[in-house]
């Protein structure tokens, strides 16, 4: 149980500084080249935060699964 709250804290942590960034360009009022969103990084983050969020939900729903392993191959892809 406890593997399974850390994942989530984690999972909680990308989100919230994926949000931060999100909220940063909302208030500057255009996405910049050289910005953690107009970089990438902010969705690799939130990407990183889905995949953690559904290991943490041990589903064996097939979509799930699919979607986890996508969001694993983006992942591995933007390294």
């Amino acid at each position: 149980m406890s593997g399974q709250i850390s994942k989530l804290l984690a999972a909680a942590g990308q989100f919230s500084g994926a949000v931060s960034d999100l909220v940063e360009v909302a208030r500057e009022g255009a996405v910049q080249p050289h910005s953690n969103t107009g970089a990438g990084d902010t969705l690799d983050i939130a990407a990183d935060g889905l995949r953690l969020l559904i290991e943490a939900m041990e589903s064996d729903d097939e979509s799930d699964n699919q979607l986890h392993g996508a969001l694993v191959r983006f992942l591995e892809e933007r390294t």
